[in-house]
Parts: structure tokens; C-alpha cells; sequence
């Protein structure tokens, strides 16, 4: 198979910037999409980068031992599964605030 070779230099900006990111796909419980959708909305932005925003936030928690997101990490139990040792369990205070959030800022269905 003969593969044609490719002309970065000729590439857009935007095209450039596309290839740069890597989409990834995570199951994420109706609320939470709901909730991240509501703040975009109100922060007239898209979800995509108010989940980028999220997750750098909460990763960079994680590497500070951030005492509220280890208390949260914590609450796990064992998966019993090969694939990975742990089940994460989202604290309910979190989970409340999230569905309160979808509830009171979106239309129903």
C-alpha cells in the first residue's frame, strides 16, 4: 500500500490546532452532561473546553493532595474486575450540587 506523504507546511492554522487535540470519550452519568452543557451555556462556551477546564483544575487538586478531592477519592470500593482494582464513588454532596444544577437550569427532556 503506497501511502502519500503529507505537507504539514501546508496544513491550516486551524487544521494545525485540530491535530493537536485528541478527542476522548468518557461515560459520564445525564447530569453531569447536563450540568457542564448548563455552565457553557452561561459561560457562552463550549462544553468540550469547560470540561478541559474541569479536568485541568482537578488534576492539577490531585498532584496538590487538594484535602477535598482526596477525601473524595477515597470513598472507593474494590471493582472486582481485571481490568483496574478501584470503583470510584462520587461523594453525595457533589453529586446533589450537579443535579441541582441540571435540574434548575435546563428545560425538561
Amino acid at each position: 500500500m503506497h501511502r502519500s506523504v503529507e505537507n504539514r507546511a501546508a496544513l491550516s492554522k486551524k487544521q494545525k490546532r485540530e491535530r493537536a487535540h485528541q478527542k476522548v470519550t468518557y461515560d459520564l452519568p445525564p447530569a453531569l452532561q447536563d450540568a457542564v452543557t448548563a455552565i457553557a451555556k452561561r459561560e457562552d462556551t463550549s462544553a468540550s473546553q469547560r470540561v478541559a477546564l474541569f479536568l485541568a483544575y482537578a488534576v492539577d487538586a490531585y498532584l496538590r493532595n487538594e484535602p477535598i478531592l482526596t477525601t473524595g477519592l477515597a470513598e472507593r470500593t474494590h471493582a472486582g474486575t481485571p481490568r483496574f482494582s478501584w470503583n470510584l464513588q462520587t461523594p453525595p454532596t457533589w453529586t446533589t450540587s450537579v443535579e441541582t444544577l441540571a435540574v434548575k437550569t435546563l428545560p425538561p427532556g
